[in-house]
């Protein structure tokens, strides 16, 4: 998620311009699905590790859902959501990897507490 943001803040054209190249491509459809049904699996199985356990099982059935959402809308909806969005995201491009920065940060923050040091 860091390297993510950092890349949409120093070269934004290189995710998007991907993103629009790959467009056509079912191989984006279905990795957009699978990594989102990935990182709800592994949010929801490491909740419990977190420093903010509930707010990771939140994020866990975030992700679940969008991908269940993505794959009930078919490539070609998702393709028209796609090239619909582009446009109107280019502008806040930085903005976004500031999040995407804060939230990768967020994430390394969660689970880098020793909770054993904590309890002694």
């Amino acid at each position: 998620m860091l390297l993510a943001g950092i890349s949409l803040l120093i070269n934004p054209e290189f995710i998007i311009g991907w993103i629009e190249d790959y467009m056509e491509h079912k191989s984006l459809y279905i990795s957009a699905i699978v990594v989102r049904l990935v990182f709800g699996i592994l949010f929801l199985a490491a909740a419990k590790e977190s420093t903010y356990p509930g707010v990771i099982k939140v994020f866990g059935y975030v992700f679940i859902i969008a991908a269940i959402i993505l794959f009930l809308i078919g490539h070609v909806r998702f393709q028209d959501f796609i090239t619909s969005l582009i446009p109107d995201v280019k502008p806040f491009v930085h903005v976004i990897g500031l999040l995407v920065i804060a939230f990768g940060s967020f994430l390394i923050y969660s689970f880098s507490k020793n909770k054993e040091l904590e309890q002694k």
